[in-house]
Formats: structure tokens, sequence, C-alpha cells
């Protein structure tokens, strides 16, 4: 089966998430139900928000960078590229926690019943069911 690209919407980063857990997804219709509200205050009805969750990090230099969304069948996709500092770098020395906020068009999602986050190695970093009430 092949991969379909969905288009997405890009509605911000932050370095303060506020999850102190590894990598995460979170799915829901509602912006504010994925934690990362703030990042789409005016966010539109109809859409399906993606947030990617790098995890707490003890330095700055960590980032999510969201590449691609594709959906395979009854699963999304989240194609992410997860940014870490050069070994040696000097950094800031402070608590972060990088994610990212994205939303597709909710009937892209139609019947969909697992969101997964790949790495840009392909390697699976979370997964998340995706509760048919929110599509």
């Amino acid at each position: 089966m092949s991969a379909q690209v969905v288009p997405f919407v890009d509605h911000g980063k932050t370095q303060l998430s506020e999850n102190d857990d590894g990598p995460k997804l979170a799915v829901s219709s509602d912006a504010h139900g994925t934690g990362l509200g703030g990042l789409a205050p005016n966010a539109q009805t109809g859409r399906l928000f993606i947030a990617v969750f790098t995890g707490a990090k003890r330095t700055g230099g960590f980032g999510v960078e969201v590449e691609r969304v594709s959906r395979k069948g009854d699963r999304l996709e989240i194609h992410a590229r997860f940014a870490e500092p050069p070994e040696y770098a000097l950094v800031t020395q402070v608590l972060t926690s990088p994610a990212q906020l994205v939303s597709i068009d909710r009937r892209e999602a139609s019947g969909v019943r697992a969101a997964i986050l790949m790495d840009s190695s392909g390697v699976e970093r979370a997964h998340v069911a995706v509760r048919q009430s929110e599509l």
C-alpha cells in the first residue's frame, strides 16, 4: 500500500511544552486538547491538530521539525526531524522540552485509527490511538 501525502499547516513551535517524558504525539480536533493550544489561539474548526513532542532535554540546541504527514490505510504517519546540538557544542544550560503543533483537514483523517511519529531514519518514536470522536 502506497502512502498518500497529506497537506498540513504549521502552527508553530515552542521550547517549553511541559512534556517531561520522551517523544510523544497528541492528536485532537481541539488545539487546546493537544497541550499546545497557545500556538493556535485562533484555530479554525474542521482541523485535526497534531502535537509532536521531543521530551525533556537538559540543554538548549534541541528541536523538532515536522517534514511530512502521510496516510497509509488507517494509519497517519508524522515524519519529523529531531535536531540535536553537535557534540562539544556550546549550548545554554537550561531545561527545554521542544514541541511543534501542526494540523490537517479532518476529512483527510476519516477512518484513521492510529498516528505514528517517525524520525528521519524511519524509526518509530511514538504512537497514539486516534479516537473516532476526534474525526
